[in-house]
């Protein structure tokens, strides 16, 4: 670390947080923090992808476009500078503040969240063996003494770019949106979905069926407007030190989960998810203003491969009293948390009194999300540059995007292609998919467009009578 950046506690004392690197706002000159990584083998692929996740606080401000990410290239183990390249991000910030404010408790402070930030780039020579990746700011002049926090620095190295991006001294397809990945070893698993095998592996049968795990799942493949890994990055979490395990008991010592979602495509028709419904990113500590704790469930979801519209489909009226929408799980994000209607038990809006990443746990302690939470990892990073990716799949079967439908354009305020009552619009690259609305009730979907996996389902409207009064206030009073 240089210039004003420090290590510090990421969080106030209702959060589940960590240590990690502070930018503070009222830096004259700005700071940086930094990490060289050492013997990269190129053999192991020439597309590097620095992530690390931040959360710029309500007030923090840079003089000018002086909040970047930088990937330096180096050969003789970084003893020769080669080359360069940088992203500034503090654009996104401002973009984050205009579109997603409203996202927020109350419909305020809806970008004051934890969000990932990527770079991604090709190893520019054969002579590069060592790489630093760095996050830096210039001066700041923020108020309330906000400040920029950071933390899970990650370095990935592929074969592929997750981007679509292509090398352009091996440019082999015919279509650079497809190029990254070698369709000739893809094989359909019904719907969208498509699975690279392994030299060596076996094509999966209903007798040998194909599971995914975190260490597979970038050769699961989903077909929206080109091949995406919509389960990359979020199959594994963090059994926290404050939860409850599986069986009720209060954990007393973190605990990583490998197994958090896993996959199985069986031959029937559907997609098997099991998850355990943990988050795998900050969450406040619970019970707080919230009097629930956050357990571990151990649930199955079958999502069919093939969703179809329902010609009879209803979407909500007011108060949801037509049922359009049970109460419990409505769907479920990438990272196997489940959605929930936008309503709480009293039918009154639930979308205000979360936490940092827009989430908190029921009174049967089931942490879910009532609207879009900006925390959860895609494989590409939502800059708004471009139409959103998947996030998650109703229990329909249909993928549930991000917020937007065009670079710059909210699906909620798209005119050339507008949502309809239950969140959905049709593209000919996509098909019927929803679209998260932030701010927009009713905030995730409107109701099952499609033919709703009955199975999925909690089969009870109202399971748990009132909720307690938590007196209005937010849930989170934000980091000191």
């Amino acid at each position: 670390m240089t210039g004003a950046a420090f290590r510090g506690w990421l969080g106030g004392v209702l959060d589940f947080a960590t240590y990690g690197v502070i930018f503070p706002g009222s830096a004259r000159d700005g700071g940086a923090v930094s990490q060289q990584i050492r013997n990269i083998d190129q053999s192991k692929g020439r597309w590097i992808s620095f992530r690390f996740r931040g959360l710029a606080e309500n007030g923090f401000v840079v003089s000018g476009e002086t909040l970047k990410m930088k990937i330096e290239f180096y050969s003789n183990n970084g003893a020769n500078y080669l080359d360069c390249a940088t992203r500034t991000i503090d654009g996104e910030i401002q973009t984050d503040r205009k579109n997603l404010t409203v996202n927020g408790d109350y419909h305020q402070g809806g970008a004051a969240v934890w969000r990932s930030y990527e770079l991604e780039e090709l190893i520019p020579f054969r002579e590069v063996d060592c790489v630093k990746v760095s996050v830096f700011y210039g001066a700041a002049s923020s108020k309330l003494h906000a400040a920029f926090l950071i933390d899970d620095f990650s370095l990935v190295q592929r074969s592929a770019s997750l981007t679509g991006r292509i090398d352009p001294a091996a440019a082999r397809a015919p279509s650079a949106r497809q190029a990254s990945v070698d369709q000739s070893n893809l094989i359909p698993l019904g719907g969208r979905w498509y699975y690279e095998l392994a030299h060596g592996e076996s094509v999966p049968t209903a007798s040998a069926p194909l599971t995914v795990t975190e260490e597979n799942a970038d050769r699961l493949f989903y077909k929206s407007d080109r091949l995406l890994n919509p389960f990359l990055n979020n199959m594994t979490a963090w059994l926290r030190a404050g939860y409850r395990d599986e069986a009720g008991n209060i954990v007393s010592k973190d605990q990583f989960v490998p197994d958090n979602v896993v996959l199985t495509f069986k031959g029937d028709g559907f997609l098997t998810v099991k998850a355990r419904n943990l988050p795998n990113h900050p969450t406040a500590k619970f019970p707080g203003f919230n009097p629930s704790y956050i357990q571990e469930f151990n649930r199955i979801y079958r999502l069919p491969l093939e969703p179809v519209a329902d010609p009879k489909a209803v979407a909500m009226n007011a108060s949801d009293r037509n049922g359009a929408l049970p109460m419990g799980g409505i769907g479920m994000a990438v990272n196997g948390v489940v959605f929930y209607n936008p309503f709480d038990a009293t039918m009154a809006d639930a979308s205000s009194i979360m936490d940092y990443c827009c989430g908190h746990p029921s009174p049967d302690n089931r942490y879910h999300y009532h609207k879009y939470p900006i925390c959860v990892n895609t494989p590409f990073v939502d800059k708004g540059d471009a139409h959103s990716e998947v996030i998650g799949f109703a229990f329909d079967g249909f993928p549930i995007y991000g917020p937007y439908e065009a670079a710059g354009v909210m699906a909620k305020d798209s005119t050339s292609n507008p949502l309809n009552a239950f969140n959905a619009c049709y593209d000919k690259e996509r098909g019927w998919h929803y679209h998260v609305t932030p701010g927009k009730f009713p905030y995730i979907i409107g109701g099952y467009f499609g033919k709703v996996e009955s199975s999925n389902l909690d089969h009870l409207r109202r399971p748990f009578g009132p909720l307690p009064s938590y007196g209005g206030q937010a849930l989170l009073p934000g980091p000191p």
